[in-house]
């Protein structure tokens, strides 16, 4: 029966092996192919539909698995497995098969770029956004391993950024290829600076593991840059094992986060909850940079790659000088005693093999494994990471501050500034548009000064500098104001006259007949398409800036805050009870509007 099993497999090799390369239109397992998107060691991705029509990632498994009996029976575990984590960040497993000739997974088919992605052309995430990518990941991993799976690659280029939020993907690195054949060759599938060192040094896969790949993940979109270096591989996987992680630039409370729970010994990891409170916390109070030190010559950063092949090494042994130095996924080779042929501890269910979106296991050692050396990436567009340009990096030993938003500070201002408009109209559009004045020209003044520093480094005579062009950025300031004033002014003109017309005239009619507070409604709707205009019309980005920085400097943290808050819905209350008490409205320094007297 063996014998019979082993044949029909290597029938079903020969089979797969003339499917790889499948044309559009092609029919599989009810799939109809609609267009590659990618294939890497472990298979190949196609974009294919449904008999509904609905678009899925059809991922096709390498052939050379279809003798691997023990590899089918993992990986129809692993399906069942995932197929009951129903998380909005973690890629759905919505079909799969196991045991035809042609082994193949069928997930859902994110659109977004990877982190990788967004983080090379937006630039590292600011203090709000890493707590909140570090809180939806934390919440995805965590549902994922009470599905008892671990997935062992986390990386930039496994997370997908869709609309609504970062989506997990591939576990086909993971355990799919924990299987007695692998291991006892000694092998260990990862990526340096993003596996965990009890990885490298031969310990089996853990949750602690998982949670140590998550918060490299996080230095890397904390920084811009893989959180150990990239190259050469030997000084990443030192630096992995020492806890050495690359923070310059980084605020303190995120820095002591990052160094917390990337620290060796997994005993003393900083857990996800207490990494997340800190990073809600520098999100909330800001998270300045220290000053850095004089910058020390490191290793080179460059983009990942796709799935390479290296020995590497146990702690305290030599790392192979021959080894692949992309700083990709790789093979990490056995290089002391070989490990006993079952594993030693739990064998944990095959995790998903790649909904089509990363890099997936190589096949077995029998295979040279650079054969198949492409990524397996899905979601457009489909290059090479070593196509995506990096951001533009700072200048040496400098580091552009972080400010962090204000949107309850500035919405509580905006209602109070409504609420006076609607009886002082003239006086409340003199306020705003002294308040955009004012913030556009601190955002011009702070962006430019810092935009500089970030060329040439920080020098002496950078205040001197900036105070001197101090009336250019004025005249630019007022200059750029008149885009969003004139369109402001017009919606103002459209919006409040046809209002003001219809009352006046009884065309609108409030109730019997209509109350002053009516009026005064109509002015204030008035004054809220000014201060909507202004803030968010053309050419407004740079004043939203100033206000962040203002607000953090005259009232900084989330004391200053509070009393922003707490002063702004006292001014609030007074002018909605001058509303309520039907005062008139006071037109100056404007002109009152026409009676529209017939």
């Amino acid at each position: 029966m063996r014998l019979l099993d082993t044949c029909e497999a290597r029938l079903a090799y020969g089979y797969a092996m003339e499917r790889i390369g499948l044309e559009p239109g092609t029919e599989i397992g009810g799939y109809r192919i609609v267009s590659p998107l990618g294939s890497g060691a472990m298979g190949a991705v196609y974009k294919a539909v449904d008999g509904g029509g609905t678009a899925v990632a059809l991922k096709i498994l390498h052939p050379n698995f279809a003798p691997d009996a023990e590899m089918r029976r993992r990986l129809g575990r692993e399906v069942a497995a995932l197929q009951k984590v129903r998380h909005p960040a973690v890629a759905q497993v919505l079909d799969a098969e196991a045991d035809s000739a042609e082994m193949f997974i069928v997930t859902e088919l994110v659109d977004g770029p990877t982190l990788e992605e967004e983080v090379a052309n937006g630039g590292p995430l600011d203090p709000v956004d890493l707590h909140e990518l570090a809180d939806q990941l934390r919440d995805a991993l965590a549902a994922v391993h009470a599905a008892g799976v671990i997935h062992r690659d986390l990386k930039p280029s496994n997370i997908l950024i869709s609309d609504d939020g970062p989506v997990l993907i591939d576990f086909g690195i993971a355990h799919g290829m924990e299987d007695a054949r692998l291991t006892s060759a000694g092998f260990v599938l990862g990526t340096p600076g993003y596996l965990a060192p009890e990885l490298v040094d031969r310990h089996d896969p853990s949750v602690a593991s998982d949670w140590w790949g998550w918060a490299a993940l996080l230095a890397y979109a904390a920084t811009g840059r893989p959180p150990f270096g990239l190259r050469p591989l030997e000084v990443v996987i030192a630096r992995a094992r020492s806890g050495d992680l690359d923070a310059d630039g980084l605020g303190p409370l995120t820095s002591k986060a990052l160094r917390g729970a990337l620290c060796a010994d997994p005993a003393e990891r900083l857990s996800a909850d207490e990494v997340v409170a800190i990073l809600r916390t520098a999100a909330e109070d800001g998270d300045e940079p220290e000053p850095e030190p004089e910058p020390v010559p490191g290793p080179d950063v460059v983009a990942e790659s796709a799935t390479v092949v290296l020995p590497a090494v146990p702690s305290g042994a030599p790392v192979d000088q021959e080894a692949n130095n992309d700083g990709s996924t790789v093979l990490i080779g056995q290089t002391v005693a070989p490990l006993p042929e079952e594993p030693a501890t739990m064998v944990v269910p095959v995790t998903r093999p790649a909904d089509g979106y990363a890099p997936a296991p190589p096949p077995p050692p029998s295979v040279p494994v650079d054969s198949y050396g492409g990524r397996a990436d899905v979601g457009p567009p489909i290059t090479s990471t070593q196509d995506v340009p990096l951001a533009p990096l700072a200048a040496p030993g400098y580091a552009r501050p972080v400010v962090r938003r204000r949107t309850g500070s500035v919405l509580a201002i905006a209602i109070a500034l409504v609420l006076a408009g609607a009886t002082f109209p003239g006086r409340a559009l003199v306020v705003l548009l002294a308040l955009v004045l004012v913030c556009r020209y601190v955002g011009v003044m702070h962006d430019a000064f810092h935009s500089r520093r970030a060329r040439r480094g920080a020098r002496g005579s950078d205040g001197v500098q900036a105070v001197a062009r101090a009336p250019w950025h004025l005249v630019r300031t007022v200059v750029a104001t008149v885009p969003s004033l004139l369109v402001g002014a017009s919606a103002v003109v459209v919006v409040g006259g046809i209002l003001w017309w219809l009352l006046v005239t009884d065309r609108l009619v409030v109730g019997g007949s209509t109350p002053p507070w009516a009026y005064a409604g109509v002015v204030g709707i008035a004054v809220l398409v000014a201060v909507t205009v202004l803030w968010f019309g053309p050419v407004t980005l740079l004043a939203r800036y100033g206000a962040r920085v203002a607000l953090g400097r005259a009232a900084p943290g989330w004391p200053g805050a509070l009393v922003v808050v707490l002063i702004s819905l006292v001014v609030s209350a007074y002018f909605f009870g001058v509303v309520v008490d039907e005062h008139p409205i006071v037109w100056s320094p404007l002109q009152e509007p026409p009676s529209f007297a017939p």
